[in-house]
């Protein structure tokens, strides 16, 4: 194949996790402790690549995938008999391997997200649950969903790495799900509503980090300073509480300093009030008469009102991301009543779409030569057609794997560019400035 056309699918892949760092991780967590039919790497690949089998996701489906990938034969009950809470405790720890990988591979932000080192999105999804796991994964609707696990994602939004992923109840609070510290350091964090707490804001700030979040409806800051001046008889904000201002307003931007108030938590048994000063940004949106606020620390010197309502539409990603493991991974196609079997399969969800951005950066890095893009969203949709031949791929005899991967990879580099050269991605598109905060 020629060098231009090669991007080693097997190889990226069995880098990532080779067989000897699985069967090590399989030793460690319990999951195999004598030597079994089913060897430890095919059994973890299919579980990866073989969500494709079937218009559904079954267990059944994936044992065939095994079975037609691998050569091997097996009766149901050897590969069902796989699926233990030390499968469970096996795949948080390649999860945490991955991780730590994808960290070190992460692309270095421009435009105006330059200033920071790292921008993370952070969010939650609810996937609902046979109706026998109630009691253990309570659902937030009695009728609708009384069973639903939650899954907690924080995630970089150049879509290449995932900082952190947590399987809750669907009645987790996300705010209290969320672990802060030391870690977010020059770092900053974009919270949807789910997360608005003055606490959880205190704390980054407290930490040296930095957060962008939609103002919540119930919330009324009252303005202390104002950092953009108006020529003419403007409107003096200072003293007011927004709700006295927000209907008067005519100007483009409003970007002024709050101070809000809140109950810190319980220690030594007593529960203070405290104070801090956040920065307010209203940006009227184009062509409408209503203007869209967001509560941040962000220093004014650094982002622009107009960039921070720019920056804010980054946290579409982890949006599109949820959607590319339901639409694409299967993660709400949960066919089983046992909880180890059940979060197996929702960590499988996510490893899939870990290792399917792994090889999205090499397409990338290969496709940009040649000046072509690749959106993920298109990707993903390729990466599942074709996951059942990377599974073969990765399976087969090295001499048959090298044939195998010749007409693959050239596919796969004239499959995923988009055809439309001039449509830049969501994250150029915020780095550039042409977008406005859209969630």
């Amino acid at each position: 194949m020629a060098r231009g056309q090669c991007i080693g699918v097997r190889e990226q892949l069995t880098s990532l996790l080779p067989d000897a760092e699985l069967e090590r991780l399989a030793r460690e967590t319990g999951m195999v402790q004598r030597r079994r039919k089913v060897k430890v790497a095919a059994f973890f690949w299919t579980l990866v690549l073989g969500f494709g089998a079937g218009r559904v996701r079954t267990i059944g489906g994936l044992r065939r995938s095994y079975e037609r990938a691998s050569g091997q034969s097996l009766v149901p009950s050897a590969f069902y008999d796989r699926f233990t809470a030390a499968t469970t405790r096996f795949l948080r720890a390649v999860l945490g391997v991955v991780l730590g990988h994808l960290a070190k591979t992460e692309r270095p932000l421009g435009g105006a997200l330059a200033a920071f080192r790292e921008v993370l999105a952070a969010d939650a999804t609810l996937v609902k649950l046979h109706r026998l796991l109630a009691r253990r994964y309570p659902g937030s609707r009695t009728n609708s969903s009384p069973a639903a696990a939650k899954l907690h994602v924080v995630m970089s939004v150049t879509g290449a790495g995932t900082k952190s992923v947590k399987i809750t109840h669907g009645r987790a609070c996300e705010h209290r799900v969320l672990r802060l510290g030391p870690w977010v350091r020059d770092r900053l964090l974009l919270f949807d509503l789910g997360y608005f707490r003055y606490q959880l804001f205190d704390c980054i700030a407290r930490n040296g980090g930095y957060f962008l979040s939609r103002l919540a409806t119930r919330a009324d800051p009252r303005i202390v300073a104002t950092h953009r001046r108006w020529r003419g008889r403007a409107m003096a904000l200072e003293g007011l509480r927004l709700s006295e201002v927000a209907d008067r307003l005519r100007r483009e931007v409003l970007d002024a300093e709050v101070e809000v108030e809140f109950q810190r938590r319980v220690y030594g048994g007593v529960r203070r009030t405290a104070r801090r000063r956040l920065r307010l940004v209203g940006v009227r949106l184009p062509e409408a008469s209503e203007y869209r606020f967001y509560l941040t620390n962000i220093p004014p010197e650094t982002l622009t009102p107009e960039q921070v309502a720019q920056t804010y539409a980054a946290r579409w990603t982890v949006e599109l991301a949820f959607a590319e493991l339901k639409s694409h991974y299967r993660l709400d196609e949960l066919p089983s009543r046992k909880a180890h079997v059940v979060e197996s399969l929702l960590l499988t969800a996510v490893l899939t779409m870990l290792i399917s951005r792994r090889l999205l950066e090499v397409l990338r890095v290969h496709l940009t030569r040649r000046q072509r893009r690749v959106p993920e969203g298109r990707w993903a949709a390729l990466f599942a057609s074709v996951a059942p031949a990377i599974l073969t791929l990765l399976l087969s005899p090295r001499r048959l794997a090298e044939a195998l991967a010749r007409p693959l990879e050239r596919m796969l580099l004239h499959e995923a560019a988009d055809p439309n050269r001039s449509r830049d991605l969501l994250l150029d598109r915020v780095q550039n400035g042409t977008v406005w905060g859209s969630t």
